[in-house]
């Protein structure tokens, strides 16, 4: 379950940057949108969520794997030289949103993705009033 754990800090701690300055380092562009007790709390909110799917360590493995190769993605759609305003950063995040949920339905029953639908939705709310854009 620790590897769980770690694969979820990375997955959240990744998604909450938001990048300040085109021609900066990438450290310097990045902003945290969440601050650390908050990361904290919506890691371990989607660690107990992700338990109701009932996954053996293999499908975690996997899921876990997705979920952090589409939250890197998602992470580096802010980037300032990227300069998406709101609508060609919606396209951008639901493409990729979009490709993560076909390789999810491969891998989980429709019940277990039903479930990841309702916890990453509840995610992707909360991203959506940080970055302040409207989910239309």
């Amino acid at each position: 379950m620790s590897y769980l754990k770690s694969i979820l800090f990375v997955v959240f701690s990744m998604i909450y940057f938001n990048l300040t300055a085109q021609e900066l380092s990438k450290e310097e562009r990045k902003v945290e949108i969440f601050s650390s007790e908050e990361k904290d709390n919506l890691q371990r909110w989607f660690h107990d969520e992700v338990k109701r799917m009932g996954l053996n360590e293999e499908e975690m493995s996997q899921y876990s794997s997705i979920i952090v190769y589409y939250v890197a993605k998602i992470a580096r759609l802010d980037d300032k030289d990227k300069d998406f305003s709101e609508e060609q950063f919606k396209k951008e995040l639901n493409g990729l949103l979009a490709r993560q949920d076909k390789e999810l339905e491969d891998l989980l029953t429709p019940e277990q993705f039903d479930i990841h639908k309702e916890i990453y939705g509840e995610f992707l709310r909360s991203a959506y009033r940080r970055w302040g854009i409207t989910n239309d």
